[in-house]
């Protein structure tokens, strides 16, 4: 089968690309993700993955976009990250459907962190509507793995999902452990 792998980051593309190549699929790599803010973020994921492309002779499409993040979206989970599971799965199996390929899927499925049922929902929409296949495998029993792997590899890590509500979400997450650790120092 051919798939067009919708990749969010290096890391996360590790095992699904590994797996996908096992399986003997013929595949190509899909950056989509004008929810990545800063741009500076954008660039260090992008730039991390190039470096993978190279080194594991990735075929990589990467698509024109907008640079506009995620303006317009509820800063509210859930709905923030279905919209943004919509656009960029959407933009998947659109390029999937025009460059011919038979399928398409993800990287976001390794991730403990996102929504797998719904992202199986809205890719299963998707292909019907695209008249693809969503190709969906639970890789997220791998993520632990991938993650040591593409530190081992000197690969750029994140500390985000990507999107500016995200980014502030962890910070603060950050600040109130770090407050937390100071109190419980004084107990």
């Amino acid at each position: 089968m051919k798939i067009l792998l919708h990749i969010c980051c290096s890391s996360c593309a590790l095992y699904p690309v590994k797996i996908i190549r096992e399986e003997g699929h013929d595949f190509a790599g899909f950056w989509f993700n004008p929810n990545i803010q800063p741009y500076e973020e954008y660039e260090l994921r992008l730039n991390s993955l190039k470096a993978l492309a190279d080194r594991w002779h990735i075929d990589m499409i990467c698509a024109e976009e907008d640079s506009g993040g995620m303006g317009g979206f509820s800063a509210k989970r859930p709905e923030r990250c279905k919209s943004c599971y919509k656009m960029r799965l959407g933009k998947t199996a659109e390029e999937a459907q025009r460059q011919g390929f038979d399928a398409f899927s993800t990287t976001l499925l390794i991730s403990p962190y996102q929504d797998f049922e719904q992202i199986i929902s809205i890719g299963s929409e998707l292909a019907e509507k695209h008249n693809v296949i969503f190709y969906f495998r639970d890789f997220r029993q791998y993520f632990r793995e991938a993650m040591a792997y593409a530190k081992e590899m000197g690969l750029y890590r994140q500390k985000y999902c990507g999107c500016i509500y995200s980014r502030e979400e962890r910070f603060r997450k950050g600040e109130k452990n770090s407050k937390s650790e100071v109190l419980n120092r004084f107990k």
